[in-house]
């Protein structure tokens, strides 16, 4: 089967044009997909289609995930002068500023660099070359399996084609928290992609500690938790509700690190059941490890669990279906001793 392909374009150069060109038989190319994508898994899915490809403005930040979402991708290149790009979107009526547009397209530029060299069979074209037949037709054998129609090329050459700039901007407002969750979730399995291969560490120590020295000390860790589960790049949790927790003493924080360093926390709240008064129950709730150390979560759970047992913690619940808990978290629980207790459901209201 012939792999799908992705054009990275400079903005203002053809791309909606080129999409459009590229359209022919059983083959779809769109343009800017990307903002109508919610998800890594979105992304993989639509390019997983047969006979697709897409010309995008906007995704050359991303363009190392491209590699794990789809390998055998067909990749091609569109430059233009920056000067060009920062002019054309000067003369149109949106109120653009340049002091903020030329800085965005001079790091989309190098981006565009980036996949140049890096990017095995990677094709490069300029602004310029889209507007002569030799320059299109070398894109069109990279990317589709049909030979170069002329007549084609001669018909949609004689065609002005732009996306009207004034509903991509109002798509893109609109839906510009979903779509900086996504960068957010995009640049994380980048990261962790880019990391050495898990290894095991020396020297790890567990440590219960404050709430407000955990937030200090693992900030960087806590970014990449919530960029992962699609949260902002921060600790968005109810904060005021888990210091004033921990102050009363009903809340366990318990860390991994490794010269200092913190590798992993699972965050427990500690309270009395409704099962009986001599009762006390934890939930854990915030739970992360970094990736790069092997079976960290398993060890931070039973040094958890010692010391809530320490507390006179005679019951423990852990959910297993908690956005970003992994697939495999119930059958960690059940390897700790831990037996299933019925479902558990939400509403919204």
């Amino acid at each position: 089967m012939h792999p799908p392909f992705v054009i990275f374009s400079m903005p203002r150069s053809r791309s909606a044009w080129i999409s459009r060109f590229l359209s022919w038989g059983d083959w779809h190319c769109g343009h800017e997909e990307l903002l109508h994508q919610r998800s890594l898994e979105d992304v993989q899915s639509w390019l997983g289609q047969p006979c697709t490809g897409t010309v995008e403005t906007a995704a050359s930040p991303f363009w190392r995930i491209l590699r794990t979402l789809q390998p055998d991708v067909r990749v091609v290149v569109v430059r233009r002068p920056v000067d060009e790009v920062v002019a054309s979107f000067m003369r149109l009526p949106l109120g653009y500023q340049e002091a903020t547009l030329r800085p965005l397209m001079e790091r989309t530029a190098a981006k565009l660099d980036q996949i140049e060299r890096r990017w095995p069979g990677v094709l490069a074209v300029t602004f310029e070359d889209l507007a002569t037949e030799a320059g299109c037709r070398r894109v069109w054998e990279h990317v589709l399996p049909y030979p170069h129609q002329p007549d084609w090329w001669a018909a949609v050459s004689l065609v002005n084609i732009q996306v009207d700039m004034r509903v991509l901007v109002r798509r893109f407002r609109a839906y510009q928290p979903q779509l900086e969750k996504l960068a957010q979730i995009a640049k994380h399995r980048i990261v962790s992609d880019m990391r050495p291969a898990e290894r095991e560490f020396d020297g790890l120590t567990f440590q219960t500690q404050p709430f407000s020295e955990f937030v200090r000390d693992a900030k960087a860790l806590i970014i990449n938790h919530c960029a992962l589960v699609g949260r902002k790049a921060e600790l968005d949790f109810n904060v005021p509700l888990l210091e004033a927790l921990d102050q009363v003493g009903a809340l366990q924080v318990m860390t991994a690190r490794s010269n200092g360093r913190c590798f992993g926390y699972l965050v427990s709240i500690v309270e009395p059941s409704l099962d009986g008064p001599d009762i006390i129950q934890a939930h854990h709730t915030i739970f992360y490890t970094a990736p790069e150390v092997r079976g960290l979560g398993v060890r931070l759970l039973m040094r958890a669990n010692d010391a809530l047992r320490e507390r006179g913690v005679s019951q423990i619940w852990m959910r297993a279906g908690v956005v970003g808990s992994g697939p495999r978290m119930g059958a960690v629980y059940r390897r700790l001793g831990a037996q299933p207790w019925g479902e558990l459901y939400r509403m919204e209201l």
